[in-house]
């Protein structure tokens, strides 16, 4: 069941000074808006979390001045995030219960430790765009949140189209965590106006393998409409398994055929995907072991938000006090 009880936002500052919520970068103001958006639908708790860089003694000349400056950055960071809360609160309608973190040191462990060991909280963090998306994910604080958090981790891009309703593709091996992946689809489906289309990807290796043992093309081709067949059949038991009749605008079921990076970046342009959700293959929280071959290719080229699901056995392998 995918009903966060927190969720935690990175906010960077805005670029010039003085620093005010309207200036607040897109990427930025996109997460936090998704974030309310999703806490109000779900009654989570809505965590803003600024992460400041630690003030040089040297450059300031003393550690009283840069106490002082390393004060008046704090309470201006705060006064965004206090502003941020009012504004969207506001704009909803609704109370939403905010808690505001203002810290120093390096994003991802801070925002690690705003979300804890646990696995009922979500991570939200936004990226800039398609050249960003692969230079955040791998070697930067995407990258590490992915790899290291327990929970939940949505890297959000502003969305190109002003369509009121997010394309949601939900894409699952068939797995345990499969199942995980299509509640959380079914369970943004029943909350936010989302179109959701639930995929499964056929590896088409052994029809290669086949065809080249001499096999003729109409055997081929009953083996592939079987395997079709099989590949519908668990998708839609495994579908069967949420409420995803009570999702508003429907769900479509998709399979594809062919190595699956391919086939998910094909669907993404197809259905006008706003947001890919899929698992982590790691298990037992090895760093650097979350993603198996088929994302490690993906992520750099996805145009989407991406919503990525942890096994249930996973633990954070760093150190959070």
């Amino acid at each position: 069941m995918f009903a966060p009880k927190r969720i935690i936002v990175g906010v960077e500052m805005p670029e010039s000074r003085p620093w005010d919520a309207a200036n607040l970068g897109p990427c930025s103001r996109f997460a936090v808006r998704q974030a309310f958006d999703a806490a109000a639908a779900m009654s989570s708790t809505v965590c803003l979390v600024c992460v400041l860089p630690e003030m040089s003694v040297g450059f300031f000349g003393s550690e009283e001045q840069a106490q002082a400056e390393a004060d008046a950055d704090a309470a201006a960071a705060k006064a965004v995030l206090d502003d941020l809360a009012q504004q969207y609160q506001e704009k909803l309608g609704q109370p939403i219960a905010v808690e505001a973190q203002i810290t120093t040191g390096r994003p991802w462990l801070e925002i690690l430790k705003a979300a804890g060991p646990t696995q009922d909280n979500l991570i939200v963090c936004g990226v800039r765009g398609k050249s960003t998306v692969s230079r955040l994910l791998f070697g930067s604080t995407g990258l590490k949140l992915l790899r290291n958090a327990a929970c939940p981790v949505w890297l959000v891009k502003p969305r190109v189209d002003d369509d009121e309703a997010m394309d949601v593709l939900a894409a699952t091996d068939l797995s345990e965590v499969g199942e995980d992946i299509l509640f959380a689809g079914v369970a943004l489906g029943q909350n936010l106006p989302v179109r959701l289309s639930v995929m499964n990807v056929i590896d088409d290796n052994l029809d290669r393998h086949m065809a080249r043992t001499g096999v003729s093309q109409e055997e081929l081709a009953e083996l592939q409409q079987k395997r079709r067949t099989e590949a519908e059949e668990k998708l839609n038991a495994q579908l069967s398994l949420t409420d995803y009749r009570t999702v508003e605008l429907g769900v479509q079921v998709k399979i594809a055929e062919g190595p699956a990076d391919s086939c998910i970046l094909s669907a993404i342009e197809e259905l006008d995907i706003d947001l890919l959700i899929m698992a982590t293959s790691g298990r037992g929280g090895i760093p650097g072991m979350l993603f198996g071959n088929t994302a490690e290719r993906l992520l750099p080229e996805l145009p989407c938000s991406i919503l990525a699901i942890k096994p249930d056995d996973f633990q954070c392998p760093v150190g959070l006090s």
